[in-house]
């Protein structure tokens, strides 16, 4: 469906379809683009890749646009050779490997912020680092014509968040505090919950590590 299609679905569900509307097009559209970027970070909807290149001496690396959750990361060196690397806290560095913000070597540990991944050491060589992530949709919903990124099958799921946020709105003609809640808990049940930054750290940092070199 595009997002032309599911403004009408939402029209028809919120019961308006007569104009003037109560939640004008250019209102509802942003809150289908919104719908589309929470279902996708609650339910991991878009699986990813990517390759960049590590150069000797490198500490921190920018990450692709839209990654919020890294699955899987190796190094790869000139040779050909992959190692695996793992997702660890500052403090865990610290811990077990003093001097790891200064030392050169091959890294064995990242350290994922929001928008970069920290190198576990300096780099000692040039290397690609692959990742395995999630992330949230490349582009923004805003023609009529504009496709979600996400499978189709979720799509009409995503009606659930816009009667949330249009009966949410503070409106005398509109507020509906009651079908605002019972919209949210819809879309919560079928996309599930969203975990708090602090918690996407945790995971990612206590992933299991498998340690594996791959040649």
């Amino acid at each position: 469906m595009n997002l032309g299609e599911l403004i009408v679905d939402f029209r028809i569900k919120a019961q308006d379809t007569a104009r003037p509307y109560l939640w004008p097009d250019k209102e509802v559209a942003p809150w289908f683009a919104e719908a589309e970027s929470e279902a996708s970070v609650r339910a991991r909807l878009i699986n990813d890749t990517a390759e960049l290149t590590v150069s000797i001496g490198d500490t921190v690396i920018d990450l692709p646009s839209g990654l919020f959750d890294i699955q899987y990361a190796e190094l790869r060196a000139a040779d050909g050779t992959a190692y695996e690397i793992v997702g660890a806290t500052r403090r865990e560095l610290d811990k077990f490997r003093p001097g790891w913000r200064t030392r050169s070597e091959r890294p064995r540990e990242y350290v994922h912020d929001d928008k970069t991944l920290t190198l576990g050491s300096v780099a000692d060589a040039g290397y690609t680092l692959y990742l395995d992530f999630f992330r949230l949709p490349a582009a923004s919903l805003s023609n009529t014509n504009d496709e979600p990124e996400i499978h189709e099958i979720h799509h009409l799921n995503l009606v659930d968040w816009v009667l949330f946020r249009a009966y949410g709105k503070p409106d005398a003609d509109t507020f509906n505090p009651g079908k605002s809640k019972e919209a949210e808990a819809a879309f919560v049940s079928y996309f599930g919950k969203r975990s708090n930054a602090d918690i996407r750290r945790k995971q990612n940092a206590n992933r299991p590590h498998r340690n594996a070199v791959h040649t």
